[in-house]
């Protein structure tokens, strides 16, 4: 059952799926990591909080970013050969 479905999902939706699901994934991975690095720099406050907001955005950018290329190319390549992978 699960290759019949597998075989309908158009590759936009399995893109858009994974870099909506690493993204999230970058943005914990910087709720958790950036506010021990600002403490580590020795920052406090206001410059804490604008650190930690600007990490958590570049982690969950750069996540999906790296997501979406690999489903992309994945998707184009399975496509290419007619055959899928799984």
């Amino acid at each position: 059952m699960e290759e019949e479905f597998t075989a309908v999902v158009p590759c936009s939706s399995l893109a858009v799926d994974s870099v909506l699901r690493f993204a999230a994934a970058g943005v914990f991975w910087g709720f958790c990591s950036a506010p021990y690095d600002a403490r580590k720099r020795g920052l406090t406050g206001i410059a804490q909080a604008s650190f930690v907001a600007k990490s958590v955005g570049k982690f969950g950018f750069q996540s999906g970013l790296v997501a979406g290329v690999f489903a992309t190319t994945r998707c184009g390549l399975q496509k290419y050969r007619k055959r899928n992978d799984r």
